[in-house]
């Protein structure tokens, strides 16, 4: 039986100087959302002080390094902003913890995409005023695994350090994942925008946005994105957990298929 397909995305700054995480994210929205997934299966957190900058020279404007996509705010979700974005509620909405807001209400048959941009430490993912820690990250994604909470879950995470997040990863709890760096290294910001004076992306989330808006989610598969990460970066790309998900097709975190319509019984 095929699941839902669920999306949490996550640009953990603030800022203008961090222009690029809440642009990754933004434009991964734009990404997912033109392959068929739902407004209801997609959670979005940033910060939101971007497109409205008083340093912004394009008002209520954010473009990515997808340059071809445009304007890439239009239409994004603002379930968590502001002082809501942080670990906490990153955790209730991952687990789909009862809360107010929206959070992956997901089952023993759905996939589950994670994509995370931010600044980072070692062992830490940073958050506007806090951080999440791996412990932490970890420890959810091993209760949701015993509670059946998913059929897979792919997790991409573009901060300085960041295999540290991972390295407790079991390998047999169908969980994925990919860090934009390894335990030395931090992230290389790219696409310079010379109208803003800022980065639109880093060399990992630009990679990985430019291969996801144009290949083939019948055919590549996530090891194909990696292969193609490990030879855009040079923050040494990583990645852990169950290497059997490496073989998936994209379409089967990134797209949503449309149900057949049911004829009316004569």
């Amino acid at each position: 039986m095929s699941g839902k397909k669920w999306a949490l995305l996550v640009a953990g700054s603030k800022g203008w100087d961090y222009y690029r995480h809440q642009a990754n994210v933004c434009c991964a929205y734009q990404i997912i959302k033109k392959h068929g997934i739902p407004d209801k299966q997609i959670v979005v957190m940033m910060y939101d002080d971007i497109a409205q900058n008083p340093k912004n020279p394009y008002p209520g404007n954010i473009t990515s390094a997808v340059t071809e996509l445009g304007d890439v705010y239009p239409g994004v979700p603002k379930d968590y902003t502001g002082k809501d974005v942080n670990p906490k509620n990153f955790l209730t909405a991952l687990q789909g913890k009862p809360s107010s807001e929206k959070v992956i209400d997901s089952g023993s048959n759905d996939e589950i995409f994670i994509y995370m941009s931010t600044t980072g430490g070692d062992g830490k993912f940073d958050f506007p005023e806090q951080s999440l820690l791996a412990a932490d990250l970890i420890g959810a994604v091993n209760s949701m695994h015993n509670e059946k909470k998913f059929s897979k879950m792919a997790i991409y995470m573009d901060s300085d350090y960041s295999a540290t997040m991972f390295k407790d990863l079991s390998q047999y709890n169908n969980v994925y994942a990919v860090s934009s760096c390894d335990q030395t290294s931090k992230n290389i910001p790219s696409d310079k925008d010379s109208s803003r004076g800022i980065s639109l992306s880093d060399e990992f989330s630009s990679a990985l946005l430019k291969f996801i808006n144009t290949a083939d989610y019948n055919s590549a598969t996530l090891k194909n994105l990696f292969d193609n990460l490990s030879k855009s970066v040079t923050s040494n790309a990583s990645q852990f957990g169950d290497m059997e998900i490496r073989d998936c097709q994209l379409s089967v975190f990134l797209e949503q298929k449309a149900e057949p319509s049911k004829k009316a019984s004569v």
